[in-house]
């Protein structure tokens, strides 16, 4: 039985390798999920690198994000479907650049990314082994065009991406001459920039697949993921009714190249999302040195629509596609001044198939200086003198309150 539902496991990965591909879902982040991932030109760093890859332009900030997530649980043989994601983004600084050069290491950042979904289980020699495997390894340069062109508000970014499939060294394929070569390394390449409309307003465009790779896992076969279009924006809309803390929008759509012949593919999906924050830490804890808030609260809707699928009724109308909803929460601190912790949490629901997704992360920050990004000697003397006296004087201002603390706790015999 074990060897039946491995052949057919094989033939349903070369004919319908796309099912559960992670080549179909490389994006996104716990943050974007819960946004439904509505990030288009979101300068949020290591968050948003994938959607966008123009949008590390701006990052003053060394990041980086783990997450893991089960896309299929207790499946009834025993094996299991993983996925692991790891972002880092380091931003050049004056300590990390190249002196006499004036575009390609100011004002830019470099980032790298993994995604691997894998399917492991028990082999039929009962030994634990994986199945098979699917990965994006990506390389990401980004560059603010505004030091370039002076008030261009405009950001690049180039994602080169490495795509790596295969089926593990299982017994079957081992003692099977037609299964010599069932995996496959090739190559892509995306493109995006984004565009200050306003202080709040930045849109954003990317071009997935500008070179397109290959992912059949066949030795001759052709398999060629499609190229993909997003275009929208994110709106920053302050503190709404005094309570909705930093609020953000977020709205677009994504225009998918498909097989014209296969109406079970998107079209295009919708995708619109909301957050804001709550609990300033420099309100709830005195002396804290961390100042903003400490808790997100996010929620997304997004719509692929099909030809051919599942109707999704409005009411006054119905859709065919396949209609989700997510929602999630953040929190983040930070420790020892430069050392900014998040754990994130993502809930997607999708509304007309009644299936469940959960998704953690953990983020890590350390943030840099404004003096590490001044490149003239003097300005960045200017800004580490302002540095050092702000540090005094928070640490000046913690020492007194703790003193005041203690003063209040002494009992009345300890004042005598």
């Amino acid at each position: 039985m074990k060897r039946i539902i491995f052949y057919l496991f094989v033939s349903g990965i070369i004919f319908l390798n796309r099912g559960f591909s992670a080549f179909d879902d490389p994006i996104t982040t716990t943050r974007g999920k819960s946004m439904g991932n509505a990030i288009f030109a979101d300068f949020d760093g290591v968050y948003s690198m994938n959607y966008n890859p123009s949008c590390i332009a701006y990052t003053r900030n060394v990041e980086s994000y783990f997450a893991w997530d089960t896309p299929y649980l207790g499946l009834n043989d025993g094996s299991m479907i993983n996925t692991l994601h790891f972002n880092l983004v380091v931003p050049f600084w004056n300590s990390f650049t190249i002196p006499p050069d004036m575009f390609f290491t100011k004002e830019a950042a470099l980032g790298i990314t993994v995604r691997r979904l894998s399917l492991s289980g028990n082999d039929i020699d009962d030994v634990y082994k994986e199945f098979y495997h699917e990965a994006i390894y990506s390389f990401i340069y980004a560059k603010n065009l505004n030091n370039l062109f002076k008030g261009a508000r405009m950001s690049f970014g180039a994602r080169f991406n490495v795509f790596d499939i295969g089926v593990g060294n299982v017994i079957d394929v081992e003692n099977n001459e037609n299964f010599s070569r069932l995996g496959n390394i090739s190559f892509g390449l995306d493109l995006g920039m984004t565009y200050d409309f306003s202080d709040n307003i930045h849109l954003g465009f990317v071009y997935k697949n500008l070179i397109s790779p290959n992912v059949s896992i066949l030795e001759d076969g052709t398999d060629t993921l499609p190229a993909e279009m997003r275009f929208g924006g994110n709106v920053d809309l302050g503190n709404l009714f005094g309570f909705l803390k930093k609020s953000k929008l977020g709205a677009g759509v994504v225009v998918y190249g498909r097989d014209a012949n296969d109406n079970r593919q998107a079209d295009m999906s919708w995708n619109f999302g909301y957050e804001f924050r709550q609990l300033t830490a420099g309100d709830l804890f005195k002396g804290s040195l961390y100042k903003d808030e400490m808790l997100a609260f996010r929620i997304g809707f997004n719509f692929e629509s099909k030809k051919v699928g599942d109707e999704f009724d409005l009411g006054f109308t119905k859709l065919k596609g396949i209609a989700n909803f997510s929602a999630g929460l953040g929190f983040n601190y930070v420790f020892g001044v430069s050392h900014l912790i998040s754990i994130d949490y993502a809930f997607e629901m999708g509304i007309n198939m009644s299936a469940f997704r959960h998704t953690a992360s953990l983020t890590y920050k350390y943030l840099l200086p404004n003096s590490a990004f001044a490149y003239r000697e003097e300005t960045k003397k200017e800004l580490e003198f302002e540095e050092l006296i702000q540090k005094r004087i928070e640490a000046k201002k913690e020492k007194e309150e703790a003193e005041e603390k203690k003063e209040t706790q002494k009992t009345p015999v300890q004042k005598k």
